[in-house]
């Protein structure tokens, strides 16, 4: 695909090498593979460490200062004096031909898109949650019986104050619509089950973009050995991959690991996740179960890319709207079938009883089965992750990504062109 040379703006509130979210990660690919296409980049992200000054500035990236409670963040994600200083300053110094942002609504404000829209009309906004709407994740019984039926949930002001108690700000919301509209952004969804629940909820939605993933070369025999030889793996191995929270699954995994453990005595459950949130679900395991759980804690991105070769299966297990965990992605793209939840993006990433099982991690016997029955077939799982291996690389590539946003970037620019005649 060939369009003319842009300098393009990434926002989003944290980066790497210190993020622990996804959509730092996706953010990251997005910029390798503008600038791959010949663009100019410029990642605006922020810290919250005064001693280093207001802006910090480095190789494509530029970073603002945020500090402030985070028990307003609902009220301070439409704008703030101090940093809209700052990013008027950036963008007016920049300059920018389009805009792509992210995770904005913690620090670097939705006001950043007004500022942005006094310098080009080609701005678009990727939800990467359900923060447009929610004040929180979207979960819950009322969420999974909705999503059981196949629709998408409608939310009240009395479910957003139920999630923010006295946090709520009533204004959030109604604000953020007119911003968008005002700064004429387009909002892209990586999934259809994000962009059924944004339209539901009076979001308009200019197109569904799913996340991409590099090619992932297999590490060296001795790479991976090393790896299980540095945290004990020797059994069987499942690997849960994330933020290690009850609505991300770890709990009822947790408990389907006691069954998995009755059929394969000798299965590991590798957790990449924080070691401190970890150890207070463990409490409520039994004894095996903690025998049998690796914790690694964060690691780096070369050793959690080695932790995929190093399970023989991948779990998904959110409990809530859970966009379109990247997990899927890596998992499949090092060749590893995936047992994934059924609610949010994992259904239409990990192609059920193809690329992997989905399930209702709410059912013990039901999730604890699939880990087994590819625990025990190594050849079905093997199968199943070459296949994977395939789909991502065909449906989900970086390059594949990057074409459909710099392509929206300019079907959007017309639009607005149209809109202002």
């Amino acid at each position: 695909m060939h369009t003319s040379r842009m300098r393009i703006a990434l926002l989003n509130d944290d980066a790497l090498p210190t993020a622990r979210g996804g959509a730092a990660v996706i953010v990251d690919k997005l910029q390798q593979g503008y600038r791959e296409r010949g663009h100019e980049t410029l990642l605006i992200t922020t810290h919250q460490d005064a001693s280093l000054g207001n802006i910090v500035r480095s190789q494509g990236m530029i970073s603002l200062l945020s500090s402030y409670p985070l028990s307003k963040q609902h009220r301070h994600c439409l704008g703030d004096p101090a940093m809209r200083k700052m990013l008027s300053q950036v963008f007016e110094e920049w300059k920018p031909d389009a805009v792509h942002a992210h995770n904005v609504h913690h620090h670097i404000t939705y006001e950043s898109l007004e500022i942005a829209a006094r310098h080009t009309k080609k701005i678009l906004l990727t939800a990467h949650d359900t923060l447009l709407v929610s004040y929180g994740r979207v979960r819950g019984l009322q969420y999974e019986e909705a999503a059981m039926k196949g629709v998408p949930l409608q939310m009240h002001w009395w479910d957003h104050i139920g999630e923010a108690g006295r946090k709520y700000w009533p204004l959030r919301n109604r604000t953020t619509r007119r911003i968008l509209a005002k700064s004429g952004t387009g909002v892209v969804a990586i999934s259809s089950a994000v962009a059924s629940f944004l339209r539901m909820n009076r979001i308009t939605v200019a197109a569904t973009i799913p996340n991409g993933i590099e090619h992932w070369d297999v590490p060296s025999q001795e790479a991976i050995l090393d790896f299980k030889g540095k945290y004990g793996i020797s059994g069987p191995a499942v690997l849960f991959v994330g933020r290690v929270r009850e609505d991300k699954g770890i709990r009822a995994l947790l408990a389907a690991a006691d069954r998995v453990l009755d059929a394969i005595p000798s299965a590991q459950f590798i957790v990449n996740g924080e070691m401190e949130h970890l150890l207070p679900h463990l409490a409520f395991a039994t004894e095996r179960v903690r025998k049998a759980v690796v914790p690694t804690g964060w690691i780096s991105r070369e050793q959690t890319r080695l932790s995929y070769f190093a399970c023989d299966v991948v779990t998904t297990p959110s409990l809530y709207l859970d966009n379109f965990p990247t997990v899927n992605l890596e998992a499949m793209a090092a060749g590893k079938p995936v047992v994934g939840t059924c609610f949010g993006g994992t259904p239409e990433v990990v192609a059920d009883g193809t690329t992997g099982i989905i399930v209702n991690p709410r059912g013990t016997m039901e999730f604890s089965n699939a880990l087994i029955a590819l625990l025990q077939n190594p050849d079905q799982a093997k199968k199943m992750g070459e296949v994977g291996r395939k789909r991502v690389q065909k449906d989900f590539s970086v390059e594949r990504q990057v074409d459909a946003y710099l392509k929206l970037f300019e079907a959007h620019s017309k639009i607005q062109d149209a809109r202002y005649k």
